[in-house]
């Protein structure tokens, strides 16, 4: 009849266009996992910037900051902070521009897009007051001026809590309010500001010089570093760790004046002086010596006052050895390859020494080792004063917070999972969001992920300042632990999984992300993860994030 006619047409469009939705979503993307020599398609899945005039140093910075989960999972930390706060937004503040422009370039475009870093620079203008100069300039030093403006805003923003968490404390004693906390076993909650969302590019180097004659250590003196400078051997070729040996290397010092000696000398002055000198000067000599012993027993690094000491002229001198050491290891290492060659009575010029650099980093000694992956390099190619910089990033698909921006409800689908629903003619629809949500748990199944786990709700911040968008979604091992209702209830036969399965998703977890986007400003290539480590001669800037165990 034509009335079934009709009916089967109709179920057959639905059918046919449920298929062909289904094969976009679960095939391959081409114009980010194939191979394809098509620059057209090479540029499409990731955000390029607009290069003005001479900023591709800029540009090359900002993406490999944009590579960096760690970073990004801090910054959205400290904005919730600030927005908490009110106290940060009132003026410039560096960490929220950083992390708005982040986002703008992990966006996944399905076709080509270029954005302008301009938003960015003006907000780092207005806080230091003076205009970037667009002239060759050098990445490394635009990114140690971000890094450091990033760290004084952490202390600033500790310094403020500390402050706000005494003051509540003190009007809750006052109150009354909080006696039951006072006198129980439970103490004052504070905010985790300084464990896991510390500032992840911060380290600490310790360094200890000991006089090889009399065998003094002085006390260890601590610096923080956000960019680990890294001085590059004058030979052919070398290795990341000759350049990090160099470094951590005992090092001797010659005709240096120890403090400890200097004070024996000083003794030594004393006695032989008392022993010629009238009896009303030997007791203040006798003092000046008591007073000199007990400092070369407690620190000889502070001599004590009022008593005369040897001009630097006659003090002797011997020589000292040197020690750094790193104490606190970065979330983040940044290493910076000095290439800088400065010659007398010449211009400067670049060291061009081949640098091999590992994909997978180790630091420490046996007993606190930490393990570095290679999330992003910046390499250089050109002279000393000129030439032009590039960017390599690994292409990472990240879970929340950085995508699904609605927590899962109990009867709902896990994020990624592609619904399709059937319109009142028949037909089915996907959006594109889901598209893409979809083709992002494909690569993760695929072993593309760097698994990091996502920020809890009570820590979950909106993507900016005054955003009033919704929290990102909880925890994906919260999510998974929760038992399922209803219609998801599984039977212990059901959700035990079968040994072909364990041994796949073993086999999954091994598979190595190999996938790397090749910037150079708005052109965008993929690449190969030994491409990258082929650039031993242009390599510049190094970042390692820290593998962590419990992600």
């Amino acid at each position: 009849m034509p009335g079934d006619r009709n009916l089967t047409i109709v179920y057959a469009g639905a059918a046919s266009l449920a298929a062909i939705t289904l094969v976009y979503v679960f095939s391959p993307s081409f114009a980010i996992d194939s191979h394809s020599t098509s620059s057209s398609q090479r540029q499409k899945g990731v955000v390029g910037l607009i290069n003005t005039g001479n900023d591709c140093f800029i540009n090359s910075t900002l993406q490999a900051l944009a590579g960096l989960p760690e970073l990004r999972e801090y910054l959205i930390h400290r904005s919730r902070i600030a927005k908490e706060s009110g106290e940060f937004s009132k003026k410039p503040f560096l960490s929220g521009a950083l992390k708005n422009i982040l986002n703008n370039l992990n966006e996944k475009p399905i076709r080509r897009k270029v954005i302008s870093a301009s938003p960015f620079l003006t907000m780092l203008e207005a806080i230091f007051n003076q205009r970037i100069s667009r002239a060759q300039q050098d990445a490394h030093e635009f990114l140690q001026i971000v890094a450091e403006k990033l760290a004084e805003e952490y202390y600033a923003m500790e310094k403020f809590n500390k402050k706000e968490r005494e003051r509540e404390k003190i009007e809750a004693e006052e109150a009354g309010s909080n006696e039951q906390q006072l006198n129980g076993s439970q103490k004052w909650p504070e905010l985790d500001l300084i464990g896991e969302y510390g500032m992840p590019l911060e380290g600490t180097l310790e360094s200890e010089i000991e006089c090889m004659k009399c065998h003094f250590k002085t006390k260890p003196v601590q610096s923080k570093f956000v960019v680990m400078t890294l001085s590059v051997p004058l030979k052919t070729s070398a290795t990341l760790n000759d350049c990090i040996d160099g470094a951590f290397t005992m090092e001797y010092i010659d005709d240096f004046q120890c403090d400890k000696c200097r004070l024996q000398l000083a003794i030594t002055h004393y006695e032989a002086k008392s022993s010629t000198c009238k009896p009303r000067e030997r007791e203040m000599i006798q003092d000046f010596i008591f007073r000199l012993q007990q400092a070369l027993e407690i620190n000889p690094q502070s001599p004590p006052a009022g008593v005369p000491l040897p001009p630097s002229s006659t003090s002797t001198r011997s020589r000292i050895a040197k020690r750094t050491r790193m104490s606190t290891y970065p979330t983040v290492l940044v290493i910076h390859l000095s290439r800088s060659i400065y010659e007398h009575s010449l211009a400067s010029r670049k060291n061009v020494c081949k640098v091999s650099f590992p994909e997978n980093l180790s630091m420490g000694g046996l007993m606190d080792r930490r393990r570095y992956k290679l999330q992003c390099v910046v390499t250089h190619k050109g002279g000393h004063d000129s030439g032009h910089y590039e960017c390599f990033r690994r292409h990472n698909v990240w879970p929340a917070p950085f995508s699904t921006p609605h927590p899962p409800s109990p009867g709902d689908t896990m994020p990624g999972t592609p619904v399709i629903s059937v319109t009142p003619s028949g037909s089915a629809t996907l959006s594109i969001k889901e598209i893409s949500e979809a083709r992002d748990s494909i690569a993760e199944s695929n072993g593309s992920v760097s698994p990091i786990t996502p920020i809890s709700p009570s820590l979950s911040v909106p993507a900016q300042i005054g955003d009033e968008r919704p929290s990102p979604p909880p925890s994906i091992r919260t999510a998974t632990s929760a038992t399922p209702t209803g219609a998801e209830t599984l039977s212990p036969s059901s959700s035990s999984p079968t040994p072909s399965k364990v041994d796949g998703e073993h086999k999954r977890k091994k598979v190595k992300n190999n996938k790397w986007w090749r910037i150079s400003d708005e052109k965008i290539k993929e690449a190969k993860t030994d491409d990258v480590l082929s650039q031993q001669k242009e390599v510049y800037l190094l970042f390692y994030e820290r593998i962590r165990e419990d992600r």
